[in-house]
């Protein structure tokens, strides 16, 4: 039977001291009381580590599919990405002072 420190069990788990701890009072790691201090035999250890298999068969979750962009969004006629220049769009960086203005007076009404 193999005595190992906190230290050197947590060098094999390559974890910290303190992780190990957590890991005795938790339960999932087995602890043996050496005088004042606590060794962990090597065994348990070695039963501590659990090989990882991949789970076949499980789906990833998708993500929601955004909706389409038309000319009938708001963002459409803010923003002015029509192919051609439309009389209801405007370019927001050539009037940005504009709306700056507009924003700042409403607010200082």
């Amino acid at each position: 039977m193999e005595l190992l420190t906190l230290r050197e069990a947590a060098q094999a788990l390559r974890v910290s001291p303190i992780t190990v701890r957590r890991y005795i009072s938790a339960g999932q790691i087995e602890a043996v009381k050496a005088g004042k201090g606590v060794r962990i035999r090597k065994e348990a250890v070695d039963r501590f580590l659990q090989p990882v298999t991949p789970r076949r068969g499980v789906k990833e979750p998708t993500q929601p599919r955004a909706r389409l962009f038309t000319k009938d969004d708001a963002l459409f006629r803010i923003v002015g990405i029509a192919n051609g220049r439309a009389d209801d769009v405007t370019d927001v960086s050539e009037n940005v002072d504009k709306y700056l203005a507009e924003a700042y007076a409403d607010k200082h009404v």
